[in-house]
């Protein structure tokens, strides 16, 4: 398997990565799209659009986790935060690669797979508020969790229940109990939810996982399919 330091000094140069950062006064991690800026290894730095960065919430002793876009393996590396700069980047240095428990915990791909959002039964919730739907698209999956988009904000306040539609080869709709973890609407009238697995069984979450896989292998192949295509 190829180690995360040959990965990080194999990535090209302003490309995109997800990143996940580690927050005061949470356990879970804020999760973003930034770009990676090469310096003098093992640090690097990422840049991110404005108003992403909630620079005084950051745990700067915390560990974040990278995870490469594009069709790169997609090997999570760990880094510490050396250095706020501005608003804007982050000064970065890269530290022990991840065991294999966090690497599948934050491996993931992007992916356009259709999701339902539904309310969790009135005897589980302990509410009597009316049944809704929300039908969406994933942007990204993992064992752990999804980023999805919807057409309008679906509730935020409680967990809910997510039927997942993973494509041809993966048959069959899972029923995941989710929990929103963040949100923000995207300016053309949708939404982006990331949510976090809080019930989810072992062979619906190994599922995924070999989903993420062959997705992967698809996104890797791409380039070459493209490459061909203009000869």
């Amino acid at each position: 398997m190829t180690s995360g330091s040959d990965t990080l000094e194999t990535l090209v140069d302003n490309k995109p990565v997800h990143v996940f950062l580690p927050l005061l006064a949470s356990k879970e991690m804020l999760r973003a799209h930034c770009i990676y800026r090469e310096t003098t290894p093992p640090g690097f730095n990422l840049l991110f659009n404005d108003d992403i960065l909630p620079v005084a919430s950051l745990d700067l002793k915390g560990t974040a986790i990278l995870s490469f876009d594009g069709g790169r393996p997609n090997l999570p590396l760990e880094a510490r935060i050396r250095a706020v700069q501005t608003e804007r980047v982050l000064e970065m240095v890269r530290i022990n690669g991840l065991d294999q428990s966090r690497m599948r915990e934050y491996f993931r791909v992007d992916a356009s797979i259709a999701v339902i959002a539904r309310p969790l039964p009135p005897e589980v919730a302990g509410t009597e508020e009316s049944p809704w739907s929300l039908a969406g698209r994933t942007l990204d999956i993992s064992g752990n969790g999804i980023l999805a988009v919807f057409p309008e904000k679906p509730s935020l306040d409680e967990p809910i229940r997510l039927e997942i539609t993973l494509p041809a080869g993966h048959p069959g709709t899972m029923s995941v109990l989710a929990r929103p973890v963040r949100s923000r609407e995207t300016g053309d009238g949708n939404y982006e939810v990331a949510y976090h697995f809080e019930d989810i069984p072992d062979q619906d979450r190994d599922r995924i996982i070999g989903c993420c896989l062959v997705l992967q292998r698809k996104l890797l192949r791409l380039p070459i399919q493209l490459n061909a295509s203009t000869l």
